[in-house]
């Protein structure tokens, strides 16, 4: 298993607010899980 956390930034209206996004690489299948509060674009 294998975990990174990358900081990035995004925009909502005028504001910029941090973010911390966190990365699992483990075997099995592709695939992403989203989670916290995604936007409806995500979806």
């Amino acid at each position: 298993m294998s975990l990174a956390k990358v900081k990035s930034s995004t925009v909502i209206g005028v504001n910029a607010h941090f973010i911390e996004v966190e990365v699992d690489v483990a075997s099995g299948l592709p695939s992403f899980t989203i989670v916290g509060l995604p936007d409806t674009a995500v979806q």
